[in-house]
């Protein structure tokens, strides 16, 4: 913003998360809209948390603009995903490990699955502040057989492994709208999701995934658990959820809409 003050060039910018909002950026943010020619918001919560910093007549410069994926650069998604109860339900979750994002909650929901008799496994992608009192969250849980810990991953190993999987849950307090929650539904995984900020713009549900009310892990557990049952609505919501992904969260789309607002600053 400064620079762009400094050279008199149009300023511009993109509201994607919680960064943009929580301290320390957040004190600046309604003079960066003030003095922005357009702002691009990727969901529509992101859009209402600037709206309501700045006066309304600064609403009109605000443009949903979502984050793009490129669909022919994933890997091969499972076509058809076990129908039968022969083998535990994979699951798999990608995030940093750090408390915003709900892994003491979902711990504490598959323990309960556990309790209940329910299989399975997963794999939790990331690493962060909080790795090692997850891990001995999971150790306290009894559930340390079940979870592998991969820490950080490429990009590529990162997807691969989600392409592998049954089940993708996030468990997240506080978002935007992930990234890895489109790249999810693109590889047809069927979802488990937080009700909150911008998720439940792309998860719709029972119809692209299953949400569950943010912190309430009680109803996590439920969620997750009627989806371990349910296994002939995982080909049915990883369907959906594709579908939704190539109608409306395309790279070549989004990067189409940006261009027509950068062509306007003229």
């Amino acid at each position: 913003m400064l620079a762009a003050h400094c050279a008199n060039v149009p300023w511009s910018l993109t509201l994607h998360g919680i960064s943009e909002t929580d301290p320390p950026a957040g004190a600046l943010l309604a003079g960066k809209i003030e003095r922005a020619r357009f702002v691009a918001c990727a969901s529509y919560f992101m859009q209402a948390q600037a709206m309501r910093l700045v006066n309304p007549a600064q609403w009109a410069k605000m443009h949903i603009i979502r984050c793009g994926i490129d669909l022919a650069a994933l890997p091969k998604a499972q076509k058809v995903r076990s129908a039968r109860a022969s083998t535990p339900p994979r699951l798999v979750s990608v995030g940093r490990l750090s408390p915003e994002k709900g892994y003491a909650g979902l711990l504490s929901a598959l323990a309960a699955l556990v309790a209940e008799g329910r299989d399975f496994s997963l794999t939790i992608v990331g690493g962060g502040p909080a790795a090692d009192a997850v891990r001995e969250q999971a150790a306290t849980l009894g559930l340390a057989e079940k979870i592998e810990f991969t820490g950080p991953l490429p990009e590529r190993s990162t997807l691969a492994r989600m392409a592998e999987a049954d089940i993708f849950v996030l468990p997240s307090l506080m978002e935007g709208l992930p990234v890895v929650l489109i790249e999810a539904l693109a590889l047809q995984l069927p979802v488990v999701a937080s009700r909150v900020a911008g998720i439940p713009e792309l998860v719709e549900d029972d119809v692209t995934g299953r949400l569950f009310t943010a912190s309430d892990w009680d109803d996590l557990k439920r969620a997750l658990g009627a989806l371990i049952d349910d296994r002939k609505a995982w080909i049915r919501l990883g369907e959906a959820g594709r579908r939704r992904v190539a109608d409306d969260y395309q790279a070549h789309s989004a990067a189409a809409r940006m261009s027509r607002l950068l062509t306007g600053l003229g």
